[in-house]
């Protein structure tokens, strides 16, 4: 049965309802008033659209349109973004139209932003198809691109219309895919809540039930949700749902230039596993907090090593980080799971230390 778990306030105190349960694809029409607007378009990938797109179509009026574009980060830039505009315009969308977001995050993010962007904002909904998605993307307002090799670098704040989450799409999902929403949870419970952290981490991810993850998910999004109304915009405390993301972001930055790309999921587990050595290595959290953060991350599937890139690479990358000021590399930290600090810097000796510390295991790792 689905449900209402929670409303988010945006600009001008906007809010928006997000639904749950199993198999609301069949019913979108008895929760979306979609009597208004003008036209509907489907936004979707090549991997998502065999799936459910004519599960959504048939659920929605007839007249929607669809557009499909190519899977994967690496599709999440300025070309598709164009694509998308133009195609909006041979739909023939105009200030009134919906788009409907349909697939995991990469499709949310530029979906998100098209919708911003085109004609200086339509509404849009997201239903994300992924556990990452779910419990990270489709929540919160950020859209965004990656350009110029960075990721995230180029968005907006502009919140949906309203989030659709039917858990029946994570039985499709390959089980890496699945882990790597788990990263995005954990992370939740170490900056914001211990009792959640030792309840997500209790076993292992896929021993969880339909009701379980349920539960999880509504309460990562309530947890999100706190954060948000307190800081849409990323002036303070929306900063602690970074944890993990800044060494995270740079390494999966350049995994996607070889031929392993990494997950988000599993480039924020290594990040937070680095970024809780780093709170360790200046004092701020006790050596027992980061094992265990690094041994619950094991146990539910996800990696904790840094890859054998470069030093300067990854440096590199995190200084072209969105939020830094002054060239100084801006962490998110944690004092105790479930306790996250902000706005925190670190020298590059110590830096350098917890790199090659969590590259140890690599045998061909470059010093």
């Amino acid at each position: 049965m689905e449900k209402i778990i929670i409303t988010i306030p945006a600009i001008a105190q906007k809010k928006y309802p997000i639904y749950i349960g199993k198999n609301l694809l069949d019913k979108i029409s008895t929760l979306i008033q979609f009597e208004s607007y003008t036209k509907i378009i489907v936004l979707t990938d090549e991997i998502v659209a065999p799936i459910y797109l004519n599960t959504v179509l048939t659920s929605i009026p007839n007249t929607a349109k669809s557009i499909i574009i190519p899977s994967g980060e690496n599709n999440k830039n300025i070309d598709t973004l164009q694509f998308i505009w133009k195609k909006l315009l041979q739909i023939g969308a105009d200030r009134k139209s919906l788009l409907i977001n349909l697939g995991g995050g990469v499709i949310g993010d530029i979906g998100g932003f098209s919708a911003s962007t085109f004609m200086r904002g339509i509404d849009f909904i997201n239903i994300p198809t992924t556990l990452l998605a779910q419990v990270d993307e489709s929540v919160g307002g950020k859209t965004m691109i990656d350009f110029a090799n960075i990721k995230n670098i180029v968005g907006t704040f502009y919140q949906p219309t309203a989030v659709l989450f039917d858990i029946q799409t994570l039985q499709t999902l390959p089980q890496n895919q699945f882990l790597s929403g788990f990263a995005e949870i954990i992370k939740h419970g170490i900056i914001k809540d211990k009792t959640y952290f030792d309840l997500v981490t209790s076993k292992k991810p896929t021993a969880f039930t339909d009701d379980e993850i349920i539960a999880i998910i509504t309460k990562s999004c309530e947890l999100k949700a706190e954060i948000v109304q307190e800081d849409e915009k990323e002036s303070s405390t929306r900063k602690l749902l970074n944890f993990g993301h800044t060494i995270g972001h740079a390494v999966e930055a350049i995994s996607l230039e070889t031929d392993k790309p990494l997950l988000h999921g599993e480039a924020v587990s290594i990040g937070m596993v680095a970024e809780a050595v780093l709170a360790n290595k200046i004092g701020l959290l006790a050596t027992s907090d980061t094992e265990i953060i690094k041994k619950s991350l094991l146990n539910a599937g996800l990696p904790t090593d840094i890859p054998d890139y470069e030093l300067a690479q990854i440096i590199k990358k995190m200084r072209s980080d969105k939020k830094n000021i002054d060239d100084i590399i801006n962490f998110t930290l944690i004092t105790q799971i479930g306790n996250g600090i902000i706005n925190q810097s670190v020298s590059d000796k110590i830096l350098t230390e917890c790199i090659k510390s969590l590259q140890a295991n690599n045998i061909n790792s470059k010093k």
